[in-house]
């Protein structure tokens, strides 16, 4: 049986900014790669390597993006009751 953790705010915009760096540096890598005299047999590793590492990254974005929509949407619920409240005198006069 695993137990996982549900993601805090903060770690789901890491994880989101961690993505976009690794498809940046495998895009990177692959330009490289292709510009670059490399050799013949690395070339279509450095290929499978890059796509599939920013796949697997990438599987995890959902999930991201889910904690960061639903902690947005709670703070616009917040924002709403607030504005609902009635406004009030402040007891010293100030």
């Amino acid at each position: 049986m695993t137990v996982t953790r549900e993601q805090t705010h903060r770690q789901a915009i890491f994880n989101l900014v961690l993505i976009a760096m690794t498809l940046v540096a495998c895009t990177g890598l692959l330009i490289v790669a292709a510009l670059a005299p490399a050799p013949a047999l690395a070339q279509p590793l450095i290929v499978c390597v890059c796509v599939g590492f920013t796949a697997a990254m990438a599987g995890q974005a959902p999930e991201s993006l889910r904690v960061v929509r639903r902690s947005r949407d709670a703070l616009g619920h917040l924002r709403r009751q607030l504005d609902e409240l009635p406004e009030v005198e402040h007891p010293l006069g100030l």
